[in-house]
């Protein structure tokens, strides 16, 4: 599974779009199904927030910044120390930094759509600032014959097969891990970054309120997509034992 520092890596499947597209379930479970490492760009926020910061092209505090993500995105790949392929997800995604070939593809709700898929998911809330997103993820596909899947309507299954079928065969021909503890190795890469990305932004004073974050259970079962909701002070010592130390109770067995 280890693989040389310097070589190079290949396998990148980018997925695209505004809140409440999708994106980020069909990726997890994409990357599970397929044996590839799940990469939020949203868990990467500060991290690349503070490497932005210290090349002068960002100031920490002044909210996610307008600088070129690709590059840091491309060095975290790089820097993996697995050879599998890896999933790009995030509103972040855009056609100038993925490209448009058959590896990338964006997920679109129509604006009923969305609002609706964000009501159900925060009700009374207020959604104008996803609803802007919206506007930008179309306006960034515009003239550029990106694939775009319209979800209006699909249950996130039938999404996870669209995406499929735009990917259709790259999905079999780059690298995946295989094993059980392969497996777990990549859901606890993300989970590690996930819970970086949250204490990270509690030192900054953000989301000071809310100190609960949903990890990936680690059971490494191929179409599980359960979450485990942790406290922040919890996650030291469970991303301190071997995984699966974050297991969904669905999955309380898993050993």
């Amino acid at each position: 599974m280890s693989k040389e520092p310097n070589s190079e890596h290949a396998g990148i499947f980018w997925v695209g779009g505004p809140a409440a597209a999708g994106k980020t379930t069909v990726s997890r479970l994409l990357a599970r199904k397929h044996g590839f490492l799940w990469y939020s760009v949203d868990a990467y926020a500060f991290a690349h927030e503070k490497r932005a910061a210290a090349a002068g092209l960002h100031v920490m505090g002044a909210g996610p910044g307008d600088f070129d993500r690709r590059p840091m995105i491309m060095e975290d790949i790089q820097s993996l120390s697995v050879d599998t392929s890896v999933v790009v997800e995030g509103a972040f995604v855009t056609p100038g930094m993925a490209g448009v070939a058959e590896n990338a593809v964006w997920l679109m709700p129509s604006r009923a759509e969305q609002l609706a898929r964000l009501e159900r998911r925060h009700p009374g809330g207020v959604h104008k600032d996803r609803v802007w997103g919206w506007d930008l993820v179309r306006s960034q596909l515009e003239g550029t014959g990106a694939s775009v899947v319209a979800v209006d309507g699909q249950t996130i299954e039938q999404t996870l097969m669209a995406v499929e079928q735009r990917f259709g065969a790259i999905l079999g021909s780059c690298p995946a891990v295989r094993t059980t503890d392969e497996r777990r190795s990549l859901i606890r890469i993300s989970n590690r970054q996930l819970a970086e990305q949250a204490t990270g932004r509690l030192r900054l004073g953000r989301n000071k309120d809310n100190a609960v974050r949903v990890f990936d259970c680690e059971c490494a079962q191929e179409n599980c997509n359960e979450v485990v909701g942790l406290a922040i002070e919890e996650m030291p010592t469970l991303l301190a034992q071997a995984p699966p130390s974050i297991v969904s109770p669905v999955h309380s067995n898993v050993t």
